[in-house]
């Protein structure tokens, strides 16, 4: 992996020589891991690293992590402070200023919390969203990443259906998370606590139409669309997979409204190539279940970007600037919801190939495979 995380330090500091910066400081815990490949959790004490257009990284660090900051892969040299808080002199601003000077032109992450944004007012840093931009295009080694999360994530959703009977609660579907996880121990031998996480559930109706409202495990199955998620990051990467599925015959108008979700679906897919809008994508979906009558039924965009983070550009909604690149990967997932009753979507993972996509999750989206009773 050093040459994976040589690459991309070198692919930032070119970022930082176009956007014509003297240094750019690195502080957002995805980052500092998809530069160096270092778990780290900041806590309150501040960490940087300090990225020029050429030469090494300078790390700067408080004292009790040093050692820690040795491991890093790529060339780097460590500056340290006293602690936080810490007397004068000894502070991580003193530390900073010992390597960075105040005429310097100095860019920040747009994740960068306002309370240390407002602490380094003295050298006028410029929010710039580099590192975002880098990760929108995954290398090999992520899409590899991402495919291995996309398998496990598949197996996820199919053990919260397994378990999802009329009558029973939700809770099932969390019950289904330690079997999971072991699944991907046995199979990638590790599962990394500090970059993976686990969460399987189901959205039961009429919760189905609330899409950001966490389950409660007293919630029962029963009649309606319910909406299943297998949402992970393994070692470091994440996938989804999110279908709705029924546990008893839905009515012909469920089926009705199932249906045209599926073909919502189709239009993202039949637009996915490079070169293409990311706001062309999603216009076309909206504008396609607008005309179907379900304008006062739309939540949400077709989808977003996936790698480190579940939700990360590129952004697949009316209003975006993105442009679909080969090796982004990406979910598609428009959705229709009517509140108090329930609502219809399914997500895939998929990367977009050098002439059109493939989807990296595998799961039945049929309305047969999808009706359990």
């Amino acid at each position: 992996m050093i040459e994976e995380y040589t690459h991309r330090v070198e692919a930032l500091q070119k970022q930082i020589a176009t956007a014509r910066l003297d240094a750019f400081l690195v502080t957002a815990t995805d980052s500092i891991y998809y530069l160096t490949g270092l778990r780290y959790e900041p806590f309150e004490r501040v960490f940087f690293l300090l990225v020029r257009p050429e030469g090494e990284i300078e790390v700067v660090t408080p004292r009790i992590e040093a050692e820690n900051m040795g491991t890093i892969p790529v060339q780097h040299r460590i500056v340290e402070y006293t602690d936080y808080p810490a007397p004068a002199g000894e502070t991580y601003l003193d530390a900073l200023a010992s390597v960075l000077k105040q005429t310097e032109r100095v860019g920040v992450e747009p994740t960068m919390e306002a309370q240390l944004l407002s602490a380094l007012g003295d050298w006028g840093p410029e929010v710039v969203p580099l590192i975002e931009r880098l990760r929108l295009v995954k290398s090999r080694t992520e899409i590899l990443q991402i495919e291995k999360a996309a398998h496990y994530s598949d197996l996820g959703l199919r053990m919260v259906m397994d378990a999802a009977k009329t009558g029973t609660s939700v809770q099932s579907g969390y019950d289904c998370i330690p079997a999971l996880r072991k699944a991907i121990e046995d199979g990638e031998g590790r599962l990394d606590q500090y970059t993976s996480s686990i969460w399987l559930g189901a959205w039961a109706s009429p919760f189905s139409a609330q899409p950001h409202r966490f389950p409660e495990p007293s919630d029962m199955y029963g009649p309606g669309p319910i909406v299943g998620l297998s949402f992970l990051r393994v070692n470091g990467y994440s996938a989804e997979t999110e279908r709705t599925f029924f546990v008893e015959k839905p009515a012909a108008e469920e089926a009705e409204v199932f249906e045209t979700m599926r073909a919502a679906c189709a239009i993202a897919y039949e637009r996915l190539r490079p070169g293409v809008s990311a706001h062309d994508v999603d216009h076309a979906v909206m504008t396609f279940l607008r005309r179907e009558g379900f304008g006062d039924n739309l939540l949400h965009r077709t989808g977003h970007g996936i790698g480190m983070g579940g939700h990360e550009g590129p952004w697949v909604a009316e209003g975006s600037d993105d442009i679909l690149a080969e090796n982004m990967v990406i979910s598609v997932e428009p959705g229709i919801y009517w509140r108090g009753e329930g609502g219809y979507r399914h997500s895939d993972t998929v990367l977009i190939t050098e002439d059109g996509y493939r989807k990296l999750t595998e799961f039945s989206d049929t309305l047969d495979a999808m009706t359990l009773a």
